[in-house]
């Protein structure tokens, strides 16, 4: 976007590397970043913690002249509720932006995220509301993002810039089961993240503009690969249909879908990989309106929220708990892998999400072509994977190194 002509600003949430400098935001086209390096952190201390390392992660970032970062550690951010200097900074950015440009803002909230933290004043908004704690608390977390949001919209209309706004709202993942859950339901649909079911990989989404004519659904095919080429699509070319091209990018998976969202015509793509695991080959991939599973797509039970059914979502989030900072190293993560590593290996499952979005009724048997032709669609996806990049944990990284702070500690890698 920045050679596009706009100023580029990040809030929130990194979460793509940073293991070198220039694997952060403001290497990565931001002219600014304000937020934190990794995939979780306390929403009051800013620390983030696993089984080996614990250190601060809360920073801002500009570039330099001489091309590298200015890091600035934000120390005294260590008391205050992450949302609100997150809801601080978005509102100083449009404030300050320079109205002869045009602005892109990231702003990936780390609400409503674990750990499970709110302040008293969202939390007792819900009294006598719903009586489950752990679910309040995940309620209560998301309408400290609904104020967020809001005060990002009621700025941008304070400064004069909403009118030529156009406000995408999207969830990246569905929420996590199991032992990690603070509370998220996917119901009614199955699974959840970290899985090939639906709960896992179908998020909601909105676009609100006044450019826009408001009030239509859209379900037609998209993938998060597409929002780069939409995006940059529709800050070049603008709103309406046109025969402007925008940016062009070398061989990546996503397409633009800029029509497909406006309706003026159905989708660019009519298929995607759901995921290809090399390791235990577990793969989903979707064509239309088939989706089809290889091997173990993970655990799949579909959990009700508590005011459908209090007793078995009770039963589900008694398995929920345990240390949040001990999540990607933890011994229920090895044993679920292992078990998806044995467990269905090779088993082939066959949905029609359209009609069955719940995917409770398994028909492969029924569609012996659709399974022949989709094995051999997901085949010509492997054959073009690369190699996991995985690293081990590297002690180097320690935060006790760089004064206690996450921090890039290699000059590549």
């Amino acid at each position: 976007m920045g050679k596009l002509g706009y100023s580029v600003h990040g809030i929130g949430k990194w979460h793509l590397g940073h293991c070198s400098w220039d694997h952060t935001p403001t290497k990565r086209g931001f002219d600014s970043f304000y937020g934190y390096y990794n995939g979780a952190t306390d929403y009051y201390t800013k620390e983030m913690g696993s089984i080996t390392y614990t250190g601060f992660d809360f920073r801002y970032n500009t570039l330099g002249s001489d091309g590298k970062v200015n890091d600035e550690v934000l120390w005294t951010a260590n008391t205050t509720y992450s949302s609100f200097l997150y809801t601080q900074q978005a509102k100083q950015v449009i404030s300050d932006h320079d109205k002869t440009k045009p602005l892109f803002l990231y702003l990936p909230m780390q609400d409503p995220h674990f750990p499970a933290e709110v302040p008293s004043q969202y939390y007792d908004k819900y009294e006598g509301v719903v009586k489950d704690k752990t679910r309040r608390t995940l309620l209560a977390m998301v309408s400290a993002l609904d104020d967020t949001v809001g005060a990002v919209v009621d700025t941008l209309k304070d400064e004069g810039l909403w009118d030529n706004t156009v406000f995408i709202f999207f969830a990246d993942n569905g929420g996590m089961l199991g032992l990690f859950s603070i509370g998220q339901i996917n119901w009614p649909l199955r699974g959840g993240k970290a899985t090939l079911w639906e709960g896992g990989i179908r998020s909601a989404s909105f676009i609100h503009s006044p450019l826009l004519q408001g009030g239509n659904v859209n379900s037609e095919l998209m993938h998060v690969t597409d929002w780069l080429p939409t995006i940059t699509h529709l800050g070049a070319c603008g709103v309406e249909p046109s025969n402007c091209t925008g940016p062009s990018f070398d061989d990546i998976d996503g397409v633009n879908q800029w029509n497909t969202i406006i309706r003026e015509s159905k989708s660019a793509r009519s298929e995607f990989l759901v995921n290809y695991d090399q390791s235990d080959n577990n793969a989903a991939i979707r064509m239309g309106k088939w989706k089809l599973l290889q091997g173990n797509p993970g655990r799949g039970p579909w959990v009700p929220p508590p005011e459908i059914n209090y007793r078995q979502y009770k039963e589900h989030m008694s398995k929920a708990g345990g240390d949040p900072w001990k999540f990607e190293y933890g011994g229920e993560m090895e044993r679920m892998s292992r078990w998806a590593s044995h467990a269905n290996k090779g088993k082939i499952q066959l949905y029609d999400v359209e009609s069955d979005p719940y995917e409770k009724n398994e028909v492969s048997k029924d569609n012996p072509t659709v399974v022949k032709t989709m094995l051999e669609r997901l085949q010509v996806h492997k054959d073009k994977a690369v190699p996991p990049g995985n690293k081990d944990s590297d002690p180097k990284g320690n935060p006790k190194y760089f004064g206690g702070v996450w921090t890039p500690w290699l000059d590549t890698c």
